[in-house]
């Protein structure tokens, strides 16, 4: 969310820049709920927090929670599309030809009539069958509450454990034999890890100057820069891309060019 939060808004104000008149409306609400979500999330990574900033993060979540109904026809299931096809048929079956001759301007309300009470009764099924009744969104709402209790969010951010995961067990489950991995993975971490401290236990008495073999000594000096050296881990994307080509790849589903997402930045 982090990353997408960085374009999402400018490609979507140029994708939907242009809209006929019918589209107005929808347009404008979908891009406020994205925009009041994204300033949500944007808010919500601060390290330090006020009763200003809570109340902005609260804001934000009522406004996303206003408008997020423009899209609810995208989280449709075909069981409830097959529903409201149902639905139509019946309700047009229901609907008795009209025996007397009228006018084209009565036809065509009678017509905008019933395409209205069509759309209300699809909506009514479409609110009753989906919903945004879920836990990621449900745990929205008790972000502000979190931080009051217990501090910032990022505080609690399990990224540093994932990032672990490559070196602790990947590495460890590439070495092995694939024949009760978890073991070997264990017994290869604790190894690993109780060399390096031992290079460092020996690499501090070097420091103190400690009365050390020769072989320990030139091991130590081809080893200390690999293991005092703290390593420095770049948190990219997946598929190690930059942000410059998410947005590429984000514009070319939207079918909007380059250009066009960077004027509507600048």
């Amino acid at each position: 969310m982090r990353n997408l939060g960085h374009f999402i808004l400018g490609v979507l104000a140029v994708a939907l820049g242009q809209p006929q008149s019918s589209q107005v409306i929808p347009f404008k609400h979908a891009l406020g709920c994205v925009r009041a979500l994204v300033d949500f999330s944007m808010m919500a990574e601060y390290r330090s927090h006020t009763s200003d900033t809570i109340a902005y993060m609260e804001h934000y979540l009522d406004q996303f929670h206003r408008m997020k109904g423009i899209f609810l026809d995208f989280r449709v299931t075909k069981d409830t599309l097959a529903k409201v096809d149902e639905q139509r048929r019946e309700i047009r079956h229901q609907k008795t030809p009209m025996s007397q001759p009228v006018t084209p301007s009565n036809r065509r309300r009678i017509r905008d009539d019933d395409r209205e009470e069509e759309h209300e009764l699809r909506m009514d099924l479409i609110h009753r069958e989906w919903h945004f009744n879920f836990i990621k969104i449900h745990l929205l709402s008790h972000f502000s509450d979190h931080i009051r209790q217990f501090g910032n969010i990022p505080m609690y951010s399990t990224e540093l454990g994932e990032l672990a995961h490559k070196e602790q067990i990947k590495d460890g489950w590439r070495r092995s034999n694939k024949n009760d991995a978890a073991r070997q993975i264990v017994h290869s971490y604790s190894r690993q890890h109780a060399i390096r401290i031992r290079l460092l236990n020996l690499e501090s008495l070097r420091r103190h100057g400690a009365d050390l073999s020769a072989d320990v000594l030139q091991h130590l000096e081809s080893t200390t820069s690999a293991v005092t050296a703290p390593v420095i881990r770049k948190r990219i994307l997946k598929g190690r891309r930059d942000d410059m080509y998410n947005v590429l790849d984000f514009g070319k589903v939207l079918g909007v060019s380059l250009e066009s997402i960077c004027r509507e930045w600048i």
